[in-house]
């Protein structure tokens, strides 16, 4: 069967997170045959999966998309992301485990002993939004940049003392190494129903720090794409913009930035950290491993 997920062709750890761990768990079902996807890891239980295939879902969630997707026979489900996603579709409870990249600590080993400093991974659209590496430096700590590859950001999580994260699966992988974690929410693209989902299953509380985030989105553009940038931002300003245009990028003012950074690095001083309780998260990854045995002696 095929791997369905979401892809970002600008890099985004948390979805390529499939291709990185189901073949390391499952390397003998996952291929190229398109007749039976494979709904893992991600926000995916939508209107947008294709109606043609049969659908096996191991842990995936709702949240994104215009609709709910139409449930028949060609669906099987061994367990979904939390309650809120089994509440949504109508399955019974027990089908809410947690998400399924709690499984990456199965092949990845965290080496605890090496940990040291806060680090903070925003969600992968914020990335472009400011030059996050030069205000976790000016705040003193580490930065992990999202859009990198899977065993860069595995490794940056894993050396680290704690989390500072608006990507939920920077939480989710702190959380699975056993490192506390603070989330936060700086811009609206965060999807607050799949956090409480994860939360969930889990029974951990989730109320993120919320500050507004600033935006200084042109060091990302080449020097041509800030040029035509700035064109833009003039012409609209004084009403002879176009219609057809992709609006410009908001910009914050300096003042601005320097404010956000300096609420950021308030945050940063006394960070609220939290931790699910190893009894919950031992039991949750029983089950998770139950319901891979189960997947692998139906497909074997």
């Amino acid at each position: 069967m095929k791997l369905y997920y979401y892809i970002d062709r600008r890099g985004n750890f948390g979805d390529d997170l499939n291709p990185w761990l189901w073949p390391k768990l499952i390397p003998n079902v996952i291929n190229d045959d398109d007749s039976e996807i494979f709904v893992g890891i991600g926000t995916l239980l939508n209107n947008n999966i294709p109606e043609g295939p049969n659908k096996i879902v191991f842990g995936s969630g709702a949240g994104y998309g215009s609709a709910l997707p139409t449930v028949d026979e060609k669906w099987k489900f061994y367990c979904v992301r939390g309650p809120l996603t089994a509440a949504r579709l109508g399955l019974p409870g027990e089908y809410a485990v947690t998400d399924p990249a709690a499984l990456v600590s199965t092949v990845f080993r965290a080496d605890d002993s090496k940990r040291s400093g806060i680090a903070f991974i925003p969600h992968h659209l914020s990335a472009w939004n400011l030059d996050w590496e030069r205000v976790c430096r000016d705040v003193g700590i580490r930065y992990i940049d999202p859009r990198k590859d899977v065993d860069t950001v595995l490794g940056e999580i894993a050396r680290s003392s704690a989390i500072i994260a608006e990507a939920m699966h920077g939480a989710i992988l702190a959380d699975s190494f056993r490192i506390p974690w603070m989330p936060v929410v700086l811009y609206d693209h965060i999807l607050q129903p799949k956090w409480l989902d994860w939360a969930g299953s889990l029974a951990l509380k989730y109320s993120p720090v919320r500050l507004n985030g600033a935006w200084d989105p042109d060091y990302n553009y080449s020097k041509l794409d800030q040029l035509k940038i700035v064109t833009k931002r003039s012409l609209c300003k004084i009403g002879l913009g176009s219609t057809t245009w992709t609006p410009p990028p908001a910009k914050s003012t300096n003042r601005e930035i320097e404010s956000f950074v300096r609420q950021f690095e308030r945050m940063v001083r006394e960070p609220s950290l939290m931790l699910s309780k190893d009894s919950v998260f031992d039991e949750a990854s029983s089950r998770l491993m139950d319901k891979l045995e189960q997947f692998k002696a139906d497909f074997s």
